[in-house]
């Protein structure tokens, strides 16, 4: 929003940059390297990566195959994240070193289930390496001469919450309210299928930071509104091993219906808990047999399809993290539904 006095004619927004050489790039981004604020110093148990609050992010603005900074009101075009680095927890020391890998996997894999999630690249530049993820937020008009800002939420920002109780443990926004929140959407049918799709996916990679500040919707005209691509997906699976983690750490940040209470902990988490939610939501059983069998026909090939397409040098380890663990869960859904 730009604010004008009220004696200023309102012109056509005109666009303007600084193209940048990789030289002023790698000091563009040297620049927002920092230590990981005290904030992520958590007494809590609960293993969560909150990526908002741990990784250093800048924004930038593409123009063609240039990197820019915008001028003026100029938006920018793409979240430029850096690696998130080691995280002292009480408990445990996470390195998440190579967290533009692991994101860049996982966007991969969710585009190759047909997931709706934003397209991304790995950019370097001199020593520096980062994850260049484009913002659905923009839209160019039709002559290409206006970047636009297209308005949207966040659930916390939806249901009047603060950032402090995203997490759904603290108080937050789980399943069901943003399930119930959805009834209302333009696209209420697909955006509920996408929503509970999306959790399965969560549980396959090992995927601990879903809680409301990552689930959006845009703001539509007349009030109406929809969901937003799927964003800041990282698996914790590539962290297992470190000081003080083991997979009994990892936990869904929306927890699931089972015979007693919540079930949160990926690896207690089996089909049955994803139908029995579907169930308490009213969301259709068929459809969630459906969701559940098509992961567990889609799982092997995608892997390959996403490991074939990945660069030479891209660190195997995160590879194999990921895909074991995704596998191993995966085991679950191919015996429950028959499909080797």
């Amino acid at each position: 929003m730009t604010l004008i006095p009220e004696d200023e004619t309102v012109t056509r927004p005109i666009m303007a940059w600084e193209k940048l050489t990789e030289a002023r790039l790698e000091e563009v981004l040297t620049a927002y390297k920092a230590d990981i604020p005290l904030g992520m110093i958590r007494e809590e148990n609960d293993f969560r990566i909150s990526v908002a609050g741990a990784q250093e992010k800048t924004a930038l603005l593409r123009i063609g195959n240039d990197w820019c900074i915008p001028k003026g009101i100029t938006p920018t075009t793409h979240i430029i994240k850096l690696p998130i680095g080691e995280i002292r927890q009480p408990n445990a020391t996470l390195d998440l070193s190579q967290s533009v890998d692991n994101e860049y996997y996982c966007l991969l894999l969710a585009k190759e289930l047909g997931l709706n999630v934003p397209d991304a690249e790995i950019i370097k530049a001199g020593n520096v390496r980062a994850l260049a993820v484009e913002r659905f937020d923009r839209r160019w008009n039709a002559e290409r001469t206006v970047l636009l800002r297209l308005p949207q939420e966040d659930m916390c920002q939806t249901f009047g919450l603060p950032s402090s109780v995203k997490y759904e443990s603290d108080g937050g926004p789980g399943i069901a309210r943003i399930m119930a929140f959805l009834m209302g959407s333009s696209e209420a049918l697909k955006d509920r299928y996408d929503f509970m799709k999306f959790q399965v996916f969560q549980w396959l990679i090992g995927a601990t930071d879903g809680h409301a500040k990552n689930f959006s919707v845009f703001i539509q005209a007349g009030g109406s509104y929809r969901l937003t691509p799927f964003y800041d997906i990282i698996s914790a699976f590539p962290v297992l091993g470190g000081a003080g983690i083991h997979i009994s750490d990892l936990k869904l940040a929306m927890g699931l219906n089972a015979s007693k209470g919540k079930k949160t902990a990926i690896d207690k988490i089996y089909p049955r808990h994803f139908l029995a939610t579907a169930k308490v939501l009213r969301f259709p059983e068929v459809q969630m047999h459906e969701i559940l069998s098509d992961f567990a026909r889609m799982i092997p090939a995608a892997l390959d399809n996403v490991k074939t397409s990945l660069p030479t040098d891209f660190p195997e380890n995160v590879v194999t993290a990921v895909e074991t663990n995704v596998l191993r869960l995966h085991g679950r859904l191919s015996r429950e539904y028959g499909i080797k």
